[in-house]
């Protein structure tokens, strides 16, 4: 990477954060228009997509926990305090930009952590998020993630033939047959293999003709299913499936294992859910 580029992610890193006065100058110098503002910030890593690494690697799929812990673990053995949120993408971008400084310079430590960032805290998830802002999210942040995105596959770190240590460990979706746990397991992006923001949920009442309410996700989750269990669960493995994929292309030259696991845990989950579309289907009393 040149030291342009490098700059770039810091300032990439800057607007990923809620916006301040300095916006305007940052936005400007990589040609983002319109300057991200405090509504468009809300919309995107408040309402969609949480700007952390733990949401999308972590079995509960909430900020903290282990997948946390782990990312807070790669900066201790940098013999560097953790930050408050160590998985959060703007942190994230931060340490990578100078890591790369550093390892372009000959750096041995700084170019092997630089290797272990990218792979296991950085394309282990963070192609999924950029996938679903280029997709739902207003100006300029369609362009903010194609620039992090371009960044990712150019890194000229070796990419590592192991799985990340997130996705070896990571908890599978299990059948909610057992334990109704659909909803919170849906939710959750390393257990089914995908991204649901609350923008999707009500593209998926829209599409299906149900009626929406506002609410959070698993509310809003809960209310379709009641409403039309068998037409909600296709659309959920449809849009499964095809987001994954799509979010993937491109990745497999420096991501291969990670974007292989990730398709198929989609592949695997929307199986299920067809599944038991048909069953719900089957159970389904019409009134004479």
């Amino acid at each position: 990477m040149t030291d342009a580029t490098v700059e770039v992610l810091r300032a990439l890193a800057v607007l990923a954060e809620r916006p301040g006065p300095e916006h305007e100058r940052v936005a400007a110098a990589v040609g983002l228009s319109p300057v991200p503002d405090e509504v468009s910030w809300t919309q995107v890593f408040v309402f969609n997509v949480y700007p952390n690494a733990s949401v999308y690697l972590g079995g509960e799929g909430q900020v903290g926990g282990e997948a946390a812990d782990r990312v807070a673990g790669f900066f201790r053995a940098l013999d560097a305090v953790p930050p408050p949120e160590p998985d959060a993408v703007a942190t994230l971008l931060v340490a990578w930009a100078q890591l790369r400084q550093r390892a372009d310079r000959d750096d041995v430590r700084a170019r092997r952590a630089l290797e272990t960032l990218v792979h296991e805290h950085l394309r282990s998830w963070l192609p999924l998020v950029l996938a679903r802002i280029e997709a739902l999210a207003p100006a300029p942040w369609p362009d903010w993630a194609r620039l992090v995105g371009s960044a990712l596959r150019r890194d000229a770190s070796e990419p590592l033939d192991a799985l990340p240590l997130h996705l070896r460990e990571a908890p599978t979706f299990t059948d909610p047959r057992d334990d109704g746990s659909l909803v919170d397991q849906v939710l959750v992006p390393v257990r089914c293999g995908f991204v649901v923001t609350t923008t999707d949920l009500r593209r998926c009442a829209h599409e299906t003709g149900l009626a929406l309410r506002l609410a959070e996700r698993r509310y809003v989750l809960a209310q379709l299913l009641g409403q039309d269990a068998p037409t909600t669960l296709h659309w959920l493995a449809d849009h499964g499936e095809s987001t994954t994929v799509a979010a993937w292309t491109g990745w497999d030259d420096v991501a291969d294992a990670t974007a292989t696991w990730w398709r198929d845990r989609a592949a695997r989950t929307a199986g299920l859910l067809r599944e038991l579309a048909a069953e719900a289907a089957d159970a389904t009393v019409v009134a004479p």
